[in-house]
């Protein structure tokens, strides 16, 4: 995986093939950048859903999921991750579930379930800087 070391570190032989097309539309450093970004998701709706799988394609660092709520019948209209077999889902929570399906997204990015209530968690420091080009 990509994470973890200095901004001078190269991208593997294995991450450059696998990211070629995104290498191609923004650049290598951007990639490195990426792939040592660390996110935490608090809930898993289908909004959340789709940028969980979007950020785990294209290579980020690490991905903890953050959401306690057992997994419904309603989550699997709104959610592409839950299988619809409850041998599968049954008695588990939404994060742990959805954790499983994008680890087969993307083998090199870390997934992890976080425990914790959602709407509890408090942002500090939380710094976003936007480029345009």
């Amino acid at each position: 995986m990509g994470g973890g070391g200095g901004a001078e570190e190269e991208l593997t032989a294995q991450e450059t093939a696998l990211y070629d097309r995104q290498i191609r539309v923004w650049g290598v450093d951007a990639q490195k950048r990426l792939s040592k970004a660390h996110v935490l998701v608090c809930g898993m709706n289908g909004t959340t859903t789709e940028f969980c799988k979007n950020i785990v394609l294209a290579g980020v660092g690490s991905l903890s999921l953050m959401d306690d709520h057992l997994v419904t019948e309603d989550d699997l209209n709104a959610n592409f991750l839950i299988p619809h077999d409850e041998s599968i889902y049954g008695g588990r929570s939404r994060a742990e579930v959805c954790c499983e399906s994008l680890k087969d997204f993307n083998p090199m990015v870390r997934v992890a379930v976080e425990k914790g209530e959602p709407s509890l968690v408090f942002f500090i420091g939380l710094g976003v800087r936007i480029r345009s080009t």
